[in-house]
């Protein structure tokens, strides 16, 4: 039997991530919410989530945040390695909210939840 099981990477202060939980929540009570921004990232699986599907490391990082500007990252063309870095150093430049889907506790697929709707692509 396949074991289906979701995280969502979320913001409370975020319109797009409260109403992305709100529709994961009337979809499946099978999710974790991971407060990032309180606990920090796994960087093993945020690595995963670019190596698995069409996240791109552009659509990963919150390029309008105000520490993305101070870190004058606008003029550079980072890696995939150095983004994962910095937004294990500083969680607030992940976009959110983003929701990972898992058969049998491995990561098969994710999503951005921009809008939040995405989120219903994962119940296909």
């Amino acid at each position: 039997m396949t074991k289906i099981s979701f995280n969502i990477y979320h913001n409370p202060r975020c319109s797009k991530s409260r109403k992305a939980l709100e529709i994961l929540n009337s979809k499946t009570k099978d999710f974790k919410i991971i407060k990032y921004l309180e606990n920090g990232i796994d960087i093993i699986e945020l690595a995963s989530l670019l190596d698995i599907n069409n996240i791109s490391k552009e659509e990963i990082i919150r390029t309008n945040e105000d520490s993305y500007k101070e870190l004058k990252l606008t003029k550079k063309d980072l890696s995939k390695d150095a983004i994962i870095n910095l937004i294990y150093k500083f969680p607030i430049l992940l976009q959110r909210p983003i929701i990972c889907k898992y058969k049998n506790n491995k990561l098969v697929q994710s999503v951005i939840g921009r809008p939040p709707e995405t989120v219903l692509g994962l119940f296909d």
